[in-house]
C-alpha cells in the first residue's frame, strides 16, 4: 500500500510591537480541514469567477509620487485601471463659448502613469466649474452681496452658464479620448456629492445628504451626461463611458433626507439620462461586511442589495462600481488608521474582494497607489501609513516598498484557470481555488479574517491561529504522477509581508523583510492522495500552489 505523503508548513511570525489593533486574550488554535474538488467547477458570479476576481483587484487611484519602481509594481500585479482625481482642466473660453485646454496640466501626470502601466484612466471630472463659470460677488444682486458674497470665499458656486459648462465637458472628453489618445477612458462625475462634494448654483449650500443638495447634483450630472451624448453624436461611432455619483454611499442610508443611490438610479432611469455605471465608495470601518456586528450604518451586503434592487428596477444591467475602497477612511498615523497598513487590513481586503465577487460588484478601485509623505514635528519626512495604499512613499524610505495589501493583489493576480469547489470553510477561514489545466497547477487563496473595524477606534482582531489540513481530491490525476511534485506557499501575516510591522519594531525596511514569506516543499511522488498541513496565524492571507515551477 502506498503511503500518504505529508508535509507540514508552519507559516508563522512574531507579532509586531505596535498594538494599534486590539487583540483578545490568546485563543487555542483552531482545526479546519479543507478539500478541493477538482471535478466540481464553481461560479458565484454567473461567469468566470477567477477572471472577475482578478478584475476586482485590478484598479487603484493615482497618488502620490510615482516612480519607475511603482510603475513596474503596478504592472506586476495586473493593474488595468487608474483613477485620476483632482484633475479638472485649466483653460479659457473663446468668444463663441468653446473651451480651450491649457497645457501642461495636472492630468498629464496621471495619464503618463496610465500610459506607462498600460492602464485605462478612470477620470473624476467636473468636480467644480472652470474659473470663468464660477459665481462671483458681481453676479449677485447688490442687495445680496454682503451676506452671500462672504460665502463665496468658503465654497465654489456655479456654473453661471450651462451651455458653456457643457462645452467645457465636451472639451474634456476631446482632450482625454482624442488629443491624449485614451479611447478606452471612463469618466465619473464629481466625488462624494452626498457629503458635500457638490457644487450648487448659488449660496447658501444645502446640508449634507439633503434633498436640495441632491437636486443640485442631479442637475449637474444631467448636464454632463447631455454633453457626453452631444459629443458622441458629433464623433460617432466613438462612445463615452460615463458614471456617477461617486457617493460616500453609507451616509444617506442613515442621515440623508432619502437614499441617494436609489433616487439617482430612479431619476436616471425615468428621465433616460445616460448612465454607464453607478459609482459607490465603501470603507471597512463604516460597518460589517455581512452583519457580523452592529453599526450605525447597514452591513455592506445589505446596502449593496438595496442598491442592486433599485438598479434592477430603474436601470437594468447597469454595472455597479466601487470607485473607492479600503479598510478604513482614516488617513493619518493614528492607531485607528493603522489597519490600512498592516496584515489585518490585508486580510480584510481579501475577505472584501471575495464579498464583492459574491454580491455582484462589477469593478473596484483601491484608494491610492502610494502613501503620502509629510514633514514630522522634527522636520523630517515621515510616511503617513494610514492611507489605503499599495506602496510606502519612496521619499521617506528611499524605495517604494510594498505594503501588505499589495501582496494580496499579487496573490489574486497569480490565480488562473477555472474556479473549483473548496469544502470545509468555516469561521474565519475563507478560500478560493483555481485549477489551471494547461499548466497542471492548482492554486488556493486562503484568508484567516475575523475582526471588528469600528468607525472611530482601532480595529479589533478576533481571528485565531488556525491549523489547516488541505486535501485535493483527484490531485494525482490532475497534477500527474510521473515526477516529484511541489507545494509552494506565500504568506502575508504578522511580520510577513507586513512593512508597517517591521517599521513599528524599529527595523529598517528592506526588500527581504517587506516581501511575503515563501516556502517550498517536495510533498509527494506516487501517492494516490495529495494533502498538506499548514498553520496560519490570525489575520493572514496565504497563496498555496500545488504543482508548477
Amino acid at each position: 500500500m502506498r503511503h500518504l505523503a505529508l508535509c507540514t508548513l508552519v507559516l508563522m511570525a512574531a507579532s509586531p510591537a505596535y498594538a494599534a489593533d486590539r487583540k483578545p486574550a490568546r485563543q487555542e488554535p483552531l482545526e479546519v480541514s479543507l478539500t478541493v474538488r477538482l471535478g466540481n467547477p464553481v461560479s458565484v458570479s454567473g461567469g468566470d469567477d477567477i477572471a472577475r476576481l482578478r478584475h476586482l483587484a485590478s484598479g487603484v487611484g493615482w497618488e502620490f509620487s510615482p516612480t519607475p519602481a511603482t510603475t513596474e509594481g503596478l504592472k506586476h500585479i495586473g493593474i488595468k485601471t487608474i483613477r485620476c482625481i483632482n484633475v479638472d482642466l485649466p483653460g479659457h473660453f473663446t468668444q463663441d463659448g468653446q473651451y480651450v485646454v491649457k497645457e501642461p496640466n495636472y492630468l498629464l501626470a496621471n495619464l503618463a502613469t496610465c500610459r506607462a502601466v498600460g492602464a485605462r484612466p478612470h477620470v473624476v471630472m467636473a468636480v467644480r466649474p472652470p474659473d470663468a463659470l464660477q459665481l462671483t460677488e458681481q453676479d449677485l444682486p447688490a442687495a445680496e452681496r454682503g451676506v452671500l458674497g462672504s460665502q463665496l470665499k468658503k465654497a465654489v458656486f456655479g456654473p453661471t452658464d450651462w451651455t458653456r459648462f457643457r462645452n467645457y465637458c465636451k472639451a474634456f472628453f476631446q482632450y482625454v479620448l482624442i488629443t491624449q489618445g485614451f479611447a478606452d477612458a471612463e469618466f465619473e462625475v464629481c466625488n462624494e456629492p452626498d457629503t458635500g462634494g457638490t457644487v450648487v448654483p448659488r449660496p447658501p449650500k444645502p446640508p449634507m445628504g439633503s434633498a436640495a443638495l441632491y437636486a443640485a447634483y442631479f442637475e449637474w450630472y444631467r448636464n454632463v451626461a447631455q454633453a457626453a451624448v452631444e459629443f458622441e453624436r458629433a464623433h460617432a461611432p466613438r462612445r463615452i463611458r460615463l458614471g456617477g455619483p461617486a457617493l460616500a454611499w453609507a451616509f444617506t442610508f442613515h442621515f440623508g433626507d432619502f437614499n441617494w443611490a436609489s433616487r439617482f438610479l430612479r431619476d436616471c432611469g425615468q428621465q433616460k439620462v445616460k448612465l454607464d455605471f453607478i459609482g459607490l465608495h465603501y470603507y471597512g470601518n463604516l460597518s460589517s461586511l455581512n452583519g457580523e456586528y452592529p453599526s450605525i450604518y447597514p452591513p455592506f451586503t445589505r446596502m449593496l442589495d438595496d442598491t442592486r434592487r433599485a438598479r434592477d428596477q430603474y436601470c437594468p444591467g447597469t454595472p455597479i462600481a466601487l470607485t473607492e475602497w479600503g479598510p478604513s477612511y482614516h488617513t493619518d498615523n493614528s492607531p485607528t488608521a493603522r489597519v490600512n497598513a498592516n496584515h489585518l487590513g490585508a486580510a480584510w481586503s481579501a475577505a472584501f474582494l471575495n464579498t464583492m465577487l459574491a454580491h455582484g460588484v462589477d469593478s473596484a478601485l483601491y484608494l491610492v497607489t502610494t502613501d503620502l509623505a509629510q514633514p514630522s514635528p522634527a522636520g523630517k519626512q515621515e510616511n503617513i501609513w494610514g492611507w489605503p495604499a499599495l506602496f510606502v512613499n519612496h521619499q521617506v524610505f528611499g524605495q517604494a516598498y510594498p505594503k501588505a495589501t499589495y501582496h494580496v493583489f499579487e496573490m489574486v493576480h497569480q490565480l488562473a484557470g477555472q474556479r473549483v469547489a473548496v469544502e470545509g470553510c468555516r469561521g474565519a477561514i475563507g478560500a478560493i481555488a483555481a485549477a489551471d489545466t494547461r499548466q497542471r497547477v492548482l492554486r488556493l487563496l486562503v484568508w484567516n479574517f475575523q475582526a471588528r473595524l469600528p468607525e472611530g477606534s482601532p480595529a479589533e482582531d478576533l481571528s485565531a491561529e488556525t491549523r489547516l489540513s488541505l486535501g485535493v481530491a483527484d490531485g494525482q490525476r490532475f497534477l500527474g504522477a510521473d515526477q516529484p511534485k511541489e507545494v509552494r506557499a506565500w504568506l502575508v501575516g504578522p511580520r510577513a509581508g507586513d512593512a508597517v510591522g517591521v517599521f513599528d519594531c524599529g527595523q529598517p525596511l528592506t526588500p527581504a523583510n517587506t516581501a511575503m514569506k515563501a516556502e517550498r516543499f517536495i510533498v509527494w511522488r506516487d501517492s494516490p492522495q495529495v494533502r498538506v498541513n499548514l498553520t496560519l496565524p490570525g489575520a493572514s492571507v496565504c497563496l498555496v500552489q500545488f504543482g508548477g515551477q
